[in-house]
Formats: structure tokens, C-alpha cells, sequence
């Protein structure tokens, strides 16, 4: 299952949760892949956290909660991330031998926090959504 996360900022994401509820909802749809889209970022080819990765911030928070978080790891394979486009990570999930849903919650991705700004016709960022 391949889910586009553009327009998204990565604390939406990421710290929110809303990545173990995705994970685990997909999971619990018996899929064995999971692709999460999220584009190569501003500073494609510098990878401060991670070697090889070549990906932006959005990227780099994705990675490092499916390495490190525990309750991600609950239905991740061990070492099965997937770094080499990108502009997407991916992930093999571990076997459901009894899936228990077959579709994921309409809600489960909200909205992306962005507004017009009519004086010059531009997409911005909410700020609530940012956390500034």
C-alpha cells in the first residue's frame, strides 16, 4: 500500500501519532508492504542523520520513528526499511494472519494545514499547524 503524505509537515504527522495509526491500521488490512511518500525535501544529497538516505527533514523523521519507536516496531519486520528512492521509504510489515479490517479510516489522514494568502495567490502553511 503506497500512502502520499505531501502537504504535510512531518510534526503531523511523525509526533502526532497519526504514524502508528496508519502503520497499524494497514497492518491490521493484512498488507505486507507499506510505502509512505514524502518526497525528497529541500536538501537533497546531505544527509545529516542517516547514511545513504539522500532525503529531506520530512524523510529523515520517518525513518527514525520506524527504527526507533517501539510502538511502531510492534507490527514492522526488523531491518526491512527500505531507503533507496529518495523521495519514499519503505516497509515490510510483519505477517497478519487474520486481518481485521479492509479499508483505512476515512479520517485517518487529515486535511493538510495549508491556506491562500490572497495578496499574492501563494499556498502557506497554518501556522497553528506548524507550531509556531
Amino acid at each position: 500500500m503506497q500512502i502520499d503524505l505531501h502537504g504535510y509537515h512531518p510534526y503531523e504527522i511523525v509526533d502526532s501519532g497519526l504514524l502508528a495509526k496508519i502503520t497499524q491500521q494497514v497492518w491490521e488490512m493484512g498488507e505486507t508492504h507499506l510505502w509512505l511518500i514524502h518526497g525528497h525535501g529541500r536538501n537533497r544529497g546531505i544527509s545529516p542523520g542517516f547514511v545513504n538516505t539522500n532525503t529531506g527533514f520530512f524523510g529523515l523523521k520517518i525513518r527514525d520513528a520506524l527504527r526507533h519507536d517501539i510502538e511502531l516496531r510492534q507490527w514492522i519486520k526488523h531491518t526491512t526499511l527500505n531507503c533507496r528512492d529518495r523521495g519514499a521509504t519503505g516497509v515490510k510489515l510483519k505477517p497478519n494472519p487474520t486481518p481485521t479490517r479492509t479499508k483505512l479510516d476515512e479520517d485517518v489522514l487529515p486535511s493538510p494545514s495549508y491556506f491562500l494568502d490572497e495578496v499574492s495567490g501563494t499556498v502557506l502553511r497554518a501556522a497553528v499547524a506548524v507550531g509556531f
